[in-house]
């Protein structure tokens, strides 16, 4: 064989060799990178804020507003129809919404009245449970006042846990509230840190925690239903005794958790799965009580109706998908662990401006 001839073969099995290697990394690359959704893919273009139903609205105003120290937005209106929400005729409802002083995170209380409610009572490792974790200042106080509400504190010794971390020293508590709701109060006493995201007021932040049945499954359908740029989940770590602690459980084998926002929005949530203890579920309706609902804005609404079906998600607020008629400019939906979402189109701009993406359509 001539040195040409050598030459040739070797650039040649170079050749096929780095094309070997790009494919092998394209293909990695790929596997670890969120999915990216360009202009023309369906995607959440609004969300509203985090809207929760409980059993009596003046309890719970009692906890967030009173002890808590969160802000209504607007005196509590009288009881109004629950038209196009539910379909039993008599339904009506009352909210509030509460907002963190100083701070960005808001929420709606919806107390359903006039119709059959089946409340729910999930536990923290229950899919569809949802967990506000609020960081409080004068924690003490808040868990004495907490306390003489009748409240349930989960953290073993009914006490907060005290814990080293990478921010120093913690204390924390799990508590439910008058719905069952599981509320921690973290302690942060100490003033914020210049050019923190941290409101001046008795609450520092909040952040939501939502519990999945499996973490990778969620990932993907937050992904590719509402255009999440969530990372694959890691495996799953062995629970530490600061978890088994505040949930007062030692027989939680594992947690993992992921996090995502809703494009074009602030509002993030929290993803976490438990492994250990027996898990149900939540299959909360409409109005029943200790169930979350979040109204989600998206374009192409029945590409992404496709998209939920096609991603262990449900059409419709049953057990099982439902068809839509072809004129639907709206419907209930589940994700893979129960939560109930109300998708629509953006909409309309509002007569003599623009309108928002962000505003939430009228309870």
């Amino acid at each position: 064989m001539s040195v040409h001839t050598r030459s040739t073969l070797i650039l040649v099995r170079l050749a096929l060799l780095a094309g070997l290697m790009l494919a092998l990394f394209t293909s990695a690359a790929s596997a670890q990178t969120a999915p990216s959704n360009g202009g023309a893919s369906p995607r959440a273009v609004g969300v509203s804020i985090l809207h929760l139903n409980v059993v009596n609205l003046d309890q719970s105003l009692a906890l967030y507003r009173d002890v808590l120290g969160m802000e209504l937005t607007a005196p509590v209106a009288p009881p109004r129809p629950g038209t196009g929400l539910v379909s039993e005729p008599g339904a009506m409802l009352r909210s509030a919404v509460l907002k963190v002083p100083g701070g960005s995170f808001s929420m709606e209380l919806v107390e359903w009245v006039g119709t059959t409610l089946r409340p729910q009572h999930p536990r923290f490792q229950d899919p569809g449970e949802v967990m506000l974790a609020i960081t409080v200042r004068d924690l003490d106080a808040k868990l004495a006042a907490a306390k003489k509400l009748g409240l349930q504190v989960l953290t073993k010794g009914g006490e907060p846990f005290v814990s080293e971390g990478r921010n120093g020293r913690n204390r924390a508590v799990m508590v439910r509230d008058p719905t069952g709701f599981i509320v921690e109060f973290t302690d942060n006493s100490g003033a914020p840190a210049a050019g923190s995201n941290v409101a001046p007021g008795p609450i520092a932040n909040v952040a939501v925690f939502l519990t999945v049945q499996d973490l990778a499954q969620t990932v993907n359908f937050y992904n590719r239903v509402f255009g999440f740029t969530m990372m694959p989940p890691p495996a799953a770590n062995p629970a530490n005794e600061r978890i088994k602690a505040l949930f007062n459980d030692p027989s939680i084998a594992t947690m993992r958790t992921a996090r995502g926002t809703f494009p074009g929005s602030e509002f993030t949530i929290n993803f976490q799965e438990f492994t250990g203890p027996d898990r149900t579920a939540v299959r909360h309706r409409v109005q029943d009580p200790g169930g979350p609902i979040l109204l989600v804005q998206v374009d192409q609404f029945a590409a992404v109706i496709d998209l939920i079906k096609g991603n262990n998600g449900i059409v419709g607020d049953g057990e099982k998908s439902v068809p839509l008629a072809p004129d639907a400019r709206a419907s209930w939906t589940r994700d893979p662990n129960g939560v109930l979402l109300r998708i629509s189109p953006p909409a309309p701009p509002r007569a003599g401006g623009a309108g928002t993406a962000s505003a939430a359509p009228a309870r």
